[in-house]
């Protein structure tokens, strides 16, 4: 079965919607993050791709055939501390997708907290919240489904009254949830508007399984004081889940972190190093160099005004290119055709193969892999 301490004191990487994929997950592992949970995949986005074992990088792809694109990318050092977080709003569905990727993952989180339309309007996210049913069925279905060492949890945010969110607690931990996290926000709010931190001393001992924080963890000293809230209020939260802190500052996990040059240039060596496009790493770059609430950035980087920097760094058009402005070096010439770009499995050969839907997860269901090796006188 899976680790009862595995949600026990910890700290961890939210999913973020672009930002949460390989380079920085690695880099939040780094820097002391319990687990990582990657950015929430839909069901049907992930049913239909193939697993590449992408040697040239030491990385599995998850690519879809029909746009030709990685869905979701991993590796070994995260196998045991990456969580996948599940778009979904049908059992059948969660447990195909489930099926695909639960060999390169530690467990399988459910989002049922995301209050976008894209989500809503598909009855997954938030939508769940008003459907307790489906959850059961989901959670229920996938725990059936999922090996026994892989976690199983979810992710909600706050409902209109406090018995309301304890009641909706207990439906998922009865239907299989290992952990909940709880963002302390409710559906209508947003991110400007401030989580209710109190509203956890209320809800964490509605269930018996470890029970997470989200919301408003910008900075070390913010995590400080919630870890001390919590105490005071005699309320035993398992751990803390941080975003958007994590992206303006991976290092947010450490209490001995390095200076802001030498964090920003190792997430540079982490995103050439696992294949990252060249467009996502120059936005998670910016945002690293944009800071925000309670973060506070360098006025110069490399020695140049960030305002001049961040020029620089916009008017990039390749990895190679923005590894000249950081002062990496980057030889293309290691690395395979398209590296580093949207199109790096445009000419893959894709296999034709229809795979029956399945409701248990064994090694004989286990989806193949397809290989793609280093060309010719390239660097592994």
């Amino acid at each position: 079965m899976a680790d009862p301490m595995k949600f026990r004191n910890v700290e961890v990487l939210a999913p973020m919607v672009r930002a949460g994929t390989l380079p920085l997950r690695l880099e939040c592992l780094r820097y002391g993050a319990s687990l990582v949970y990657g950015e929430e995949i839909i069901d049907r986005k992930l049913i239909g791709a193939q697993r590449v074992e992408n040697h040239a990088f030491g990385c599995i792809d998850y690519v879809s055939p029909r746009e030709k694109v990685s869905v979701f990318s991993t590796c070994a050092t995260e196998t045991k501390k990456v969580i996948f977080q599940l778009g979904t709003a049908s059992a059948p569905l969660a447990v195909e997708a489930a099926r695909l990727v639960c060999q390169d993952v530690s467990g399988i989180d459910v989002n049922m907290g995301c209050p976008k339309s894209f989500s809503v309007k598909g009855g997954m996210g938030a939508a769940l919240l008003d459907k307790p049913e489906v959850v059961a069925e989901i959670l229920t279905s996938l725990r059936r489904a999922l090996p026994s060492e892989k976690s199983l949890t979810c992710k909600i945010r706050m409902l209109p009254s406090t018995d309301k969110t304890r009641d909706f607690m207990r439906i998922c931990e009865k239907s299989g949830a290992e952990a909940i996290t709880v963002h302390l926000r409710l559906r209508d709010e947003r991110p400007a508007e401030p989580a209710h931190w109190d509203e956890m001393a209320r809800v964490w001992d509605a269930v018996k399984v470890p029970v997470l924080a989200n919301g408003d963890f910008f900075n070390r000293r913010q995590i400080d004081e919630f870890w001390k809230h919590c105490s005071e209020k005699e309320c035993q939260v398992s751990g803390v889940m941080i975003a958007r802190g994590a992206l303006w500052n991976p290092s947010i996990f450490s209490r001995d972190p390095p200076n802001f040059d030498d964090m920003v240039k190792s997430y540079v060596r982490s995103a050439v190093a696992t294949n990252s496009t060249y467009q996502n790493t120059k936005w998670v770059l910016s945002q690293m160099l944009a800071g925000g609430t309670g973060v506070t950035v360098p006025t110069s980087f490399n020695g140049i005004s960030m305002k001049v920097f961040n020029r620089e760094l916009s008017a990039t058009k390749s990895m190679a290119q923005i590894c000249t402005a950081f002062g990496e070096p980057h030889d293309q010439s290691k690395y395979p055709t398209r590296a580093h770009t949207t199109v790096f499995y445009k000419d893959f050969a894709f296999e034709d193969t229809k795979r029956p839907l399945e409701t248990e997860v064994s090694e004989e269901s286990a989806p193949k892999s397809r290989k793609i090796e280093p060309e010719s006188g390239e660097s592994a």
